[in-house]
């Protein structure tokens, strides 16, 4: 991804833990652990060079921190050869057997250049770049945050979603941006978790993400406040003229809103 580092800080000695700990029981086999389970992932971890993972992150999972929960899928900050990555771990109540699915839509918005570049990945885990930084909603309340700050971030936001667009494939969760955007050091807009893609399913990636940066919530609350955004009408019309024909003359009339 663009404008972000593979090698952020390595977290403290303190916080890394190594991969034979019995403190990531927990962790490698969640929720229902089994030894058996437990010792056939541990051997995929092995294989995929992971030397180990961090104790840190907003979500506790009994004495551990991670980075993210999901459905389908625990996120951690691992390290291989002195590299930090972000590891997803599969759960083992999840929806489906393996991460090859996942690995092949994610794949596809690597290849329009979104999405944190996927590594390597086996049935259980995928290896991906780590993006250092906070949620969009975290970042947009940062006291020091300015407004062509926003707009780039937005703008950078909208122009990826109009990438999957193209690409045809749906994310699926952009309604809901906080759990899926993270902003970098850089003020870089990053989409993540691609779980829930589709290629099936018509592409409402723009209008998606529109939603929730332009129109309800916190996110949009805060943009409009601070890039004076043109009367909501404008917006739902461009909106609704780029549903029905997902052009690139739509798109840009969307996008010429907040270039005033």
């Amino acid at each position: 991804m663009q404008s972000t580092s593979l090698s952020p800080r390595i977290p403290e000695f303190s916080d890394r833990i190594g991969i034979n700990s019995s403190k990531l029981f927990t962790i490698i086999s969640y929720p229902h652990f089994s030894e058996t389970e437990y010792s056939n992932r541990l051997k995929e971890i092995y294989s995929l060079g992971i030397n180990s993972i961090f104790s840190v992150g907003r979500t506790k999972i009994g004495s551990m921190s991670i980075a993210g929960k999901g459905c389908v899928s625990l996120v951690v900050k691992a390290e291989i050869k002195n590299t930090i990555c972000a590891l997803k771990i599969r759960r083992t109540d999840a929806n489906r057997k393996t991460m090859d699915r996942e690995v092949t839509l994610h794949r596809i918005a690597n290849s329009v250049g979104v999405g944190p570049d996927i590594l390597d990945y086996s049935d259980n885990f995928v290896i991906m770049q780590f993006i250092d930084g906070l949620s969009i909603i975290n970042w947009i309340n940062h006291q020091n945050i300015n407004p062509k700050q926003v707009r780039n971030v937005v703008i950078s936001t909208m122009e990826q979603c109009y990438k999957l667009d193209r690409a045809h494939l749906d994310h699926g969760e952009l309604s809901c941006l906080n759990h899926h955007i993270i902003v970098s050091q850089a003020s870089t807009a990053n989409i993540i978790d691609f779980e829930s893609s589709s290629t099936k399913r018509k592409t409402c990636n723009v209008t998606a993400a529109a939603q929730s940066l332009f129109l309800s919530g916190l996110v949009s609350k805060k943009v409009n406040e601070l890039l004076h955004l043109p009367e909501r009408e404008k917006m739902i019309k461009a909106l609704r003229s780029y549903k029905q024909d997902q052009s690139r003359d739509n798109f840009d009339n969307i996008m010429s809103l907040l270039v005033r």
